[in-house]
C-alpha cells in the first residue's frame, strides 16, 4: 500500500498493478502462442498486426483507476466480513467470513 496525494487513503502502487498486468498478459500470450501451434490450421489474418505481435501497455490513469477499484473492492470487502464477524461475536476477520460474503464480491462484478 502506499498513501495517495490526494485524500491519503491507502491504495495499491501502481507500478505494482502494472506488474501484475504485464504477468497476465505474458501468460495470457503464451496460452495464444500454444493454442495456435495446436491448431495447425493456417489462419488469415487481416490488415494490421496480429494480437501476438501487438505489444500490451497501459497509461498512467488506467492504473490510477485499476488501483483505486482495486482499493475500493478490498475496503468494501473486509467491510462485509467485519458485519459477519460481529454478527457472529467474533472481533477478527477468519477465512470463513470471506467465504460467507463470496457471492455478493462475485455479483459486484
Amino acid at each position: 500500500f502506499a498513501i495517495d496525494d490526494n485524500n491519503n487513503a491507502p491504495t495499491f502502487e501502481p507500478d505494482l498493478i502494472r506488474a501484475i498486468f504485464k504477468h497476465i498478459w505474458a501468460r495470457k500470450a503464451q496460452e495464444r502462442e500454444r493454442n495456435e501451434m495446436e491448431n495447425t490450421r493456417p489462419k488469415t489474418v487481416g490488415a494490421g498486426t496480429s494480437k501476438k505481435n501487438r505489444p500490451t501497455s497501459s497509461n498512467a490513469n488506467a492504473l490510477k483507476l485499476s488501483c483505486e477499484l482495486l482499493r475500493i473492492f478490498i475496503t468494501g470487502s473486509v467491510q462485509r466480513a467485519s458485519t459477519i464477524a460481529e454478527a457472529e461475536g467474533g472481533t477478527k476477520i477468519e477465512a470463513t467470513h470471506l467465504e460467507r460474503i463470496l457471492p455478493q464480491l462475485l455479483l459486484d462484478f
